[in-house]
C-alpha cells in the first residue's frame, strides 16, 4: 500500500507501532478523569435568552458554547465540519477545558447516534490536552482512535511530537519520530520543522541541525521557517559564522529571508557586538523591500544603547517612526536603559513621561530601570518619588524594583532604611531574594559597621534565606578590610561546619586579609589546602603572597615562589613582575630588578605605566639618572603614557642627586599633550617648593 505524504495507515499495516507506544505506557491515562462539563452546563443555562451566532460571528466564549449546543439540537443536524469550526474557535482563544467539556457532554469521541465523528475531533482532543500539559491522556486518545478504527494522519502525530517538546519531553518527542520512521511514516514539513524547534528551545542546536539535514536526506525540503528556527537557535549560541553559512545556502536554494529571518540575525550579531554588520543587514533588509519590524529595531536600539552610542539609537528611533513602526514599550524601556546608562537620568525621564503622550503605557520594567538609574546616580529622593508612583499606575512593585531602590539606598548610605525594606517587601507578599540581603550585607560592611554586619547575616536564616558562599565572602572581606584577623578565620572556619565550601574568592580574600595583617605563614599554608580541596589557586592568589613577602623584605622567598608558579601550572602576569621588581628595587637589588624587567618582554608581557615606574624610581634612588633618562624615553616609544608620579620620581631624582639643570632641562622638554591639568598643576606646585620653574609647555 502507497503511504501518502500527509497520512498515517500504519494503524493495520504496521501493528508494532502501538505495541512500541503501549510498552512506553501512552495509553494508560484515563480519558476526561479530572475533566466535567460543569463550565458548559453553566453556560448552557445562562444563554437560554442570546440569540444564535454564525460561527463566523463569534467573538466570546459563551457565544461559542450557546452555537454549539443549538446546533447538536438542530434538525436536520449541520454537517460534523461545522462543529469542528466552532470546536476551533474555542482552541483558538485558549479555552481548552471548555473544548474537552463539549467532546466529553456529547461523546464526541465515542459512538455518537447524532453526530459522525471524525479523525479531526481526536486531533482537536489530544491538542486540548498537549495545552494542559497532560500529553499523556493525549496518548489516551489515540489509543482510542486505534480502537475504534480510525486512522491517525500526519497532524495527530504532529500534534503529540509537538505536546512532548512543549512539555519538556524532547527526547521522547525524538523517540517517537524515529520509531514512526522505522514503521513507515512519511513525516511532512510540519513534522520536521515541529521536532526541529522543540530540540532548539531546548538547547540542542546540534541536534535540531542535524535533524534539518536528515530532513533534506529524506528528500522533504526545508522551508523558510525550518531555516529560521536553526539561524534562530544558532544566534543564540553565538555560533554566527554557522548561522550566516544557513543564511546563505537558503537564499542559493531560492527560499528567500524574512523578517523574522533578518532580526534572528541582527539579534546574534548584537550579542557579538558585531554592530557595524548588524547595521549593514538592517540596510540589506530595506533594500530587498522587506520592512524591519518593532522587533528589529528595537534589538538594535537595545544593542546601541547598552555600548551608549545613544546618538545612533536616536536616529535609529527617527527612521523607525519615519517608516510608520511604532515604538513599543520594549523600545522605550532600551532607550531609557540608554540615557540612565550615560548619566542622562533627567533626558531618560522625559522620554518616560512622553511615553503616555504616545499612549504606551510604561511596564514594571520601565519604572525598574529608571529607579536604578536615579539609585546609581546617587538622586534616592527621585527614586523614591517613582517607587511610591507605581501603585497609583496600578503596577507592583517586584523583587528587581525593590532590590534597585535597597542598591540606591545603600550607595547613599541610608542604610537603617535600606535594612527596613525586606519585611516591607513580605508584608506585600514579595520574598527577598539573596541579593537583597548581599546588597545590604555588603553596604554594612564598607560603612564599617561590622557588629551590625553580623546581626544582619546571623538573622538572614531567621528571615528565610540561609546565607550563600557570597554572603560568608562578603562579610570575611569586611573583616579582612579592617584588620579582623582572628574573626574572619572564626567566620571561614564556621563556613565549613554549617557545610558550606569555600570557593576561589573565599580563599583569595582570607590570604588578602592574612597578608595585610602580616600573618604571611598563615596565608602561605593556605594553597596547599584549596588544592586537597579541588580548587586551584589562580595568579591573584600568588601575587598577594608574593606582594606580602616583597613589603615584609622576605625577598629570597618571594623569589623562590616566583620561580616556582611555572611549575605550579600559573603563569606570572604583569603584577606579579611588578611586585618583584618593586621589592628587588626597595631591598637595594637594582641591577636583579632590572633583570626581571628586561625579562618581561621575553615573558610575552608588555610594561605598564606602574613597571616604569618602580624601575625607574629604583634607579634613581641609586643614582643611575642617565639609566632612569632612558627608560623614560623608551617608555613614551613604547606608548605608555607617563603619569604624575613618572614626572615627580624623575624630578625628585634630579634634585636628590643635586642636579638642579637636568631637572630643569627635563621639564622644559615637550611633554605629552595627554598629560592632565591636574598633573601639570602638580608638577608647578612641586617645583615651586623648591623654587625651580618649568617652562609654559608643561
Amino acid at each position: 500500500m502507497i503511504l501518502l505524504k500527509h497520512s498515517f495507515n500504519g494503524v493495520r499495516i504496521y501493528p508494532l507501532l502501538f505495541t512500541f507506544l503501549d510498552s512506553c505506557k501512552f495509553f494508560t491515562a484515563p480519558l476526561f478523569s479530572n475533566y466535567s462539563h460543569s463550565s458548559v452546563s453553566y453556560y448552557h443555562s445562562n444563554t437560554h435568552n442570546q440569540n444564535f451566532k454564525k460561527i463566523t460571528d463569534l467573538k466570546k466564549l459563551e457565544d461559542a458554547i450557546y452555537t454549539f449546543n443549538r446546533m447538536v439540537y438542530r434538525n436536520p443536524v449541520p454537517p460534523f465540519p461545522e462543529f469542528t469550526k466552532v470546536l476551533n474557535f474555542i482552541v483558538k482563544i485558549k479555552h481548552f477545558d471548555s473544548a474537552l467539556s463539549l467532546i466529553k457532554k456529547f461523546d464526541l469521541l465515542g459512538v455518537n447516534p447524532i453526530l459522525d465523528s471524525s479523525i479531526y475531533v481526536f486531533n482537536i482532543a489530544i491538542n486540548c490536552f498537549c495545552h494542559l500539559k497532560r500529553v499523556d491522556i493525549g496518548f489516551g486518545v489515540l489509543g482510542k482512535v486505534v480502537k475504534l478504527g480510525y486512522e491517525p494522519d500526519c497532524a495527530t502525530f504532529n500534534t503529540l511530537i509537538r505536546g512532548l517538546c512543549s512539555n519538556d519531553k524532547v527526547y521522547e518527542a525524538v523517540k517517537l519520530f524515529d520509531r514512526l520512521l522505522g514503521y513507515g511514516f512519511e513525516p511532512s514539513v510540519v513534522t520536521y520543522g515541529t521536532l526541529i524547534n522543540g530540540l532548539c528551545k531546548s538547547g540542542d542546536t546540534r541536534g535540531g541541525v542535524m535533524l534539518f539535514k536528515k530532513m533534506e536526506m529524506f528528500d522533504c525540503s526545508p522551508g523558510i521557517i525550518q531555516y529560521s528556527t536553526v539561524i534562530d537557535s544558532l544566534c543564540k549560541d553565538k555560533q554566527i559564522v554557522e548561522a550566516l553559512n544557513f543564511f546563505d545556502e537558503m537564499i542559493w536554494k531560492g527560499v528567500v529571508p524574512n523578517v523574522v529571518t533578518y532580526t534572528c540575525l541582527i539579534d546574534g550579531l548584537c550579542n557579538i557586538r558585531s554592530w557595524e554588520e548588524a547595521l549593514r543587514l538592517l540596510s540589506e533588509m530595506l533594500a530587498q523591500d522587506i520592512s524591519p519590524n518593532v522587533h528589529t529595531f528595537t534589538v538594535l536600539l537595545d544593542a546601541l544603547c547598552k555600548e551608549g552610542r545613544i546618538i545612533e539609537a536616536e536616529s535609529l528611533l527617527s527612521l523607525m517612526i519615519r517608516r510608520g513602526v511604532k515604538p513599543n514599550t520594549v523600545t522605550y524601556n532600551a532607550l531609557i536603559n540608554g540615557y540612565c546608562f550615560l548619566g542622562k537620568v533627567d533626558v531618560a525621564r522625559k522620554l518616560f513621561d512622553s511615553m503616555f503622550d504616545h499612549c504606551c503605557t510604561p511596564s514594571v520594567i520601565s519604572y525598574n530601570i529608571l529607579i536604578n538609574g536615579y539609585s546609581e546616580n546617587g538622586r534616592i529622593d527621585e527614586a523614591l518619588s517613582i517607587f511610591s508612583e507605581m501603585p497609583e499606575k496600578g503596577l507592583e512593585p517586584n523583587l528587581v524594583t525593590y532590590n534597585s531602590f535597597i542598591s540606591g539606598l545603600c550607595h547613599v548610605g541610608q542604610l537603617d532604611e535600606a535594612c527596613l525594606l525586606p519585611s516591607k517587601m513580605k508584608s506585600h507578599g514579595l520574598n527577598p531574594d539573596m541579593f537583597t540581603y548581599n546588597t545590604i550585607l555588603d553596604a554594612l560592611c564598607k560603612n564599617r559597621k561590622l557588629d551590625e554586619a553580623l546581626k544582619f547575616f546571623d538573622s538572614m536564616t531567621d528571615q528565610g534565606c540561609k546565607p550563600s558562599v557570597i554572603s560568608y565572602n562578603i562579610l570575611i572581606k569586611g573583616y579582612s578590610e579592617n584588620n579582623k584577623g582572628d574573626d574572619m578565620l572564626s567566620l571561614f572556619r564556621k563556613m565549613s561546619e554549617k557545610g558550606i565550601p569555600p570557593n576561589l574568592v573565599t580563599y583569595n580574600t582570607l590570604i588578602s586579609g592574612l597578608c595585610h595583617v602580616g600573618r604571611l605563614d598563615e596565608a602561605r599554608l593556605l594553597p596547599p589546602e584549596m588544592k586537597f580541596n579541588g580548587l586551584d589557586p589562580d595568579i591573584f592568589t600568588y601575587n598577594t603572597i608574593l606582594d606580602a613577602l616583597c613589603k615584609y623584605k622576605k625577598l629570597d622567598e618571594a623569589i623562590m615562589l616566583f620561580n616556582m608558579l611555572d611549575g605550579e601550572g600559573v603563569t606570572p602576569d604583569i603584577v606579579t613582575c611588578n611586585c618583584l621588581i618593586d621589592g628587588m628595587c626597595k631591598s637595594g637589588k637594582t641591577d636583579a630588578a632590572y633583570g626581571i624587567f628586561l625579562s618581561v618582554a621575553a615573558r610575552s608581557l608588555k610594561p605598564n605605566v606602574r613597571t616604569y615606574n618602580v624601575m625607574i624610581d629604583g634607579l634613581c634612588k641609586m643614582g643611575d639618572l642617565s639609566k632612569a633618562d632612558m627608560l623614560f624615553r623608551e617608555m613614551k616609544a613604547n606608548g605608555c603614557l607617563a603619569d604624575e608620579i613618572t614626572y615627580k620620581i624623575m624630578v625628585q631624582g634630579f634634585l636628590k642627586a643635586n642636579d638642579t639643570t637636568r631637572a630643569i632641562e627635563f621639564l622644559n622638554r615637550p611633554h605629552d599633550a595627554s598629560i592632565s591639568a591636574d598633573a601639570k598643576n602638580l608638577l608647578n606646585r612641586f617645583l615651586s617648593t623648591v623654587g625651580l620653574k618649568c617652562s609654559s609647555n608643561l
